[in-house]
């Protein structure tokens, strides 16, 4: 998009607010979220993140050991159920500096995002935005408060309360837990600062000095969260999917393990040279993208590829259209993590490829998204072989992230190049 300063995120991201609060992918403000980005940019540099590589092993390490159990008993395992548990330890362990048997366990969004996905596709954000704006300028004196305002995030939470009260509580609970790991830190019951929420306690905006306060740090760790864990779960659930379903893709996989890593452990400097895993991730998310789509409203007139935008019209990117488009991808409901090889990629086929977003709203994380993914898929694949232990096709549900309608069992067979650790 070339004019893309005209279009800003539009009332649809006050229903993930709802969850979230307003944090970098949910704020609509574009002065706080500019600021906020200052305040987060240097914690997800190439430098910092390859620093999350050892606890991000060590959790992928733990659920390899509960495959192998699996795999020597001959039982399969909801792999979609271990990426859950996977990214939930990762989140522990690289933003809070702590494990699963603390509040951390009591995080889990997967209900909450199925519910307000067919929320964010309904439309229900709109006339409660429009509505909560009226009320706010009547109100409001402070432009700044009328801009920051939380009334369509409240709004939107007491209708929760009266259609699926179930949910709400479950919110409550979460935030709690966050709000219990912020005191831990306060206080000290948790030590060291090389971990996401210390380093967002320590973030201070070079230009204006602002420094964030808990609520704000709650919003942004709600955020990462709910943007990075049940994504990048349901992204590598649908990875182990595909490659059971395309055993050539995963025999090219186990050679590039076998090539690189030598039977050791991938670091944070083997990622670069693993780029058929990398590859494997992208074409993944390209046919299963972890978000429905993109809602932008236009602030002024514009032409879209020959279309009249009047200002205040909401224009929708679905993703999956995008990712499917003939005249972009060949054959493009087959899997063929060969596009995403560095000789092939286009800049159209980089235009073409949403899953991380675009342009000045990209996702920041998508670094640590990355690392994470192919961590994971290295250590995993080079001690299993996932086959499907189910038959029929494989529906996806209808939320946010569009994770497997039904858990997904996969049986584990143990390699013979497997490393000793």
């Amino acid at each position: 998009m070339s004019n893309q300063d005209n279009y800003a995120k539009s009332a649809e991201y006050d229903m993930m607010a709802v969850t979230f609060g307003q944090g970098l992918v949910t704020d609509m403000d574009e002065q706080r979220y500019l600021r906020n980005q200052r305040l987060v940019r240097p914690i997800f540099s190439r430098s910092a993140i390859d620093g999350f590589a050892e606890p991000m092993t060590a959790a992928v390490l733990d659920t390899a050991g509960r495959i192998g159990e699996a795999a020597r008993a001959g039982s399969a395992v909801d792999i979609g159920g271990e990426m859950n548990r996977l990214m939930l330890d990762i989140v522990a362990r690289t933003m809070f500096g702590t494990d699963l048997s603390g509040p951390i366990h009591k995080i889990n969004l997967s209900n909450l995002l199925k519910f307000y996905g067919v929320g964010f596709a309904s439309g229900l954000s709109r006339p409660l935005r429009k509505l909560s704006t009226w009320v706010v300028k009547h109100t409001e004196k402070d432009p700044d408060k009328r801009i920051g305002s939380r009334l369509p995030i409240r709004a939107m939470r007491a209708l929760t309360w009266v259609s699926a009260p179930h949910l709400m509580f479950e919110l409550r609970g979460i935030e709690g837990a966050v709000d219990e790991l912020i005191a831990d830190h306060r206080s000290g019951r948790i030590a060291g600062k090389d971990n996401l929420l210390g380093l967002l306690m320590a973030a201070t905006d070079a230009e204006t000095g602002h420094r964030y306060s808990d609520t704000e740090i709650r919003d942004e760790l709600m955020t990462f969260i709910g943007a990075g864990m049940e994504t990048s779960a349901t992204a590598l659930t649908w990875v182990w999917d595909l490659l059971a379903e395309n055993p050539w893709a995963r025999e090219r996989l186990h050679d590039e393990l076998d090539e690189v890593l030598a039977g050791r452990l991938p670091t944070a400097a083997d990622i670069d040279k693993l780029v058929w895993c990398r590859a494997i991730f992208m074409e993944a998310m390209r046919i299963y993208p972890p978000i429905i789509g993109l809602t932008r409203v236009a602030k002024q007139d514009d032409v879209l590829a020959g279309y009249r935008v009047t200002a205040g019209t909401t224009v929708v990117v679905s993703l999956h259209g995008v990712h499917y488009n003939g005249r972009v991808w060949e054959d493009a409901e087959k899997f063929d993590p060969t596009r995403y090889l560095p000789e092939n990629m286009t800049p159209d086929h980089r235009h073409a490829s949403l899953a991380f977003s675009a342009g000045k709203r990209v996702c920041i994380a998508q670094g640590f998204a990355t690392m994470e993914a192919v961590l994971t898929l290295a250590i995993i694949a080079q001690r299993f072989r996932l086959e499907l232990a189910v038959s029929g096709p494989v529906r996806r549900q209808m939320s946010f992230v569009g994770a497997p309608e039904h858990p997904l069992m996969m049986r584990p067979v143990a390699r013979d190049a497997a490393p000793g650790d």
